[in-house]
């Protein structure tokens, strides 16, 4: 009974459904964006299905718009998208949550509708030129629904950042 107890204590304590992440702390979103404020350009990395043991519909460590990126516009925005996960996951900048295309051509991984299969990786630049409220999210069926999703807001002045709700 005691081995059983400890087995489901580890087990449910291991994984963070909701956001992705291991047991203890999530990973700092910052430390995936590089914002070059003179040239006006932030380069952002996401990393569909990290860690790839736990729930793999994330980016970072983070699903269901957890994660927060704030675009100024005018901002030239290159988004690095690396699959770690064991499904094929795109990066796309969507327009809503029933959204199917990307905002603009080109502003996705190629072919957002396959995706990119487990360790491949690609990138894309994406410059908005009105604020807004956007997503980023995988184009694979049944992915966004997942949780394969983030908030993306253009906003008028300031500096991108990257932040996680909790």
């Amino acid at each position: 009974m005691l081995l059983a107890a400890t087995f489901a204590l580890l087990v449910t304590g291991a994984c963070d459904p909701v956001t992705g992440t291991g047991a203890g702390t999530p990973p700092d979103p910052r430390q995936y964006l590089k914002v070059d404020s003179t040239t006006q350009t932030a380069v952002v990395t996401l990393i569909a299905g990290y860690p790839a043991t736990d729930y793999q519909f994330n980016y970072d460590g983070y699903g269901n718009g957890t994660l927060m990126l704030k675009v100024p516009v005018g901002w030239q925005v290159t988004v690095q998208c690396a699959n770690h996960s064991t499904v094929p996951n795109s990066c796309a900048v969507v327009s809503s949550a029933t959204a199917t295309e990307p905002v603009q051509p080109g502003w996705s991984t190629p072919d957002p509708q396959r995706g990119l299969d487990p360790g491949q990786s690609a990138s894309f630049a994406f410059n908005p030129t009105a604020a807004g409220a956007y997503r980023i999210a995988s184009l694979v069926r049944g992915s966004e629904a997942s949780g394969m999703w983030l908030d993306l807001e253009v906003v008028q002045g300031g500096k991108p950042t990257l932040t996680a709700s909790q």
